[in-house]
């Protein structure tokens, strides 16, 4: 009688093992682009608005054997909307700070990235008109992003 129960706890085992590794909960990227240096591949994972305020959030994934650093400001980081070609740059707070992480005291983001590595970055913009559907995202140090589709 034990054994007619070996299948089932079998199945469990598997189902847990797959669905416990958090890559089988992971969305697809929106849209991947490579880093100028060549060793990271940058994913953006959303790019939603909500209550008039867009969010982005990327993923860094190092794909090289040596750990590398990302680096800039977040002045440099903007929008530009499809329909009307009207540039956005990120929001900042009631005390001037950019609304994004992660950020050091000066604006800036620089993390160090493990080979085979990731870094979560998010950044907060004014949300464009309703007509906009997409966008092209400009990110230092990383190809553009070039139609870009919003949801609202």
């Amino acid at each position: 009688m034990k054994n007619q129960h070996l299948p089932r706890a079998l199945i469990l085992i598997v189902l847990l093992a797959v669905f416990s590794d958090s890559r089988a909960w992971a969305a697809d990227p929106l849209q991947t682009q490579m880093s100028m240096s060549g060793d990271m591949d940058v994913d953006v994972i959303k790019a939603s608005i909500l209550d008039n305020i867009f969010t982005v959030v990327l993923v860094y994934r190092n794909t090289g054997k040596d750990k590398v650093r990302i680096y800039y400001n977040f002045s440099g980081v903007y929008f530009i909307d499809d329909t009307e070609k009207k540039k956005y740059h990120v929001l900042k707070d009631s005390k001037d700070k950019w609304i994004g992480a992660p950020m050091n005291s000066a604006g800036d983001i620089s993390k160090k990235i493990a080979a085979g590595g990731k870094q979560l970055v998010w950044f907060k913009f004014p949300a464009p008109p309703a007509t906009v559907k997409s966008i092209n995202l400009v990110i230092p140090g990383v190809l553009p992003f070039e139609e870009l589709a919003i949801s609202r």
